[in-house]
């Protein structure tokens, strides 16, 4: 693969278009269904649905990559850098086994608002 197509193909998966999502399809149901954006670059999906807490409104975005496989740190830090910002916190839950919902291999952020600064991190 020469220059120009390496180029071409990493523009391509910086391309996010926006397609139907669950709820305006009225597809689903529980949190599926509340999903109101889909974002999609071909290489990714990311569905998208607000949600309102204790700690102001929260972005939970469900993504998976078309193959189906593991998605690298590096990458979701991308897709949050490119749809919601450089400079929003998000996290990325492990959840006790209780409440463990593992049924596809998709993974969720959770992106904090604007203005919230989490209490830890690696100075």
């Amino acid at each position: 693969m020469n220059r120009a197509e390496r180029r071409r193909i990493g523009r391509s998966e910086n391309e996010w278009r926006q397609e139907l999502s669950p709820k305006e399809r009225n597809m689903g149901s529980g949190w599926f269904g509340e999903f109101s954006k889909v974002m999609t670059n071909g290489k990714y999906v990311v569905m998208i649905r607000t949600i309102k807490t204790d700690w102001g409104y929260v972005k939970h975005a469900c993504m998976r990559n078309a193959t189906g496989t593991d998605i690298p740190w590096r990458e979701k830090q991308r897709i949050k850098n490119e749809l919601f910002g450089v400079e929003r916190h998000a996290v990325e839950v492990f959840p006790r086994e209780s409440e463990l919902v593992d049924h596809a291999p998709m993974y969720h952020l959770w992106i904090l608002p604007d203005n919230m600064h989490l209490p830890f991190g690696i100075d």
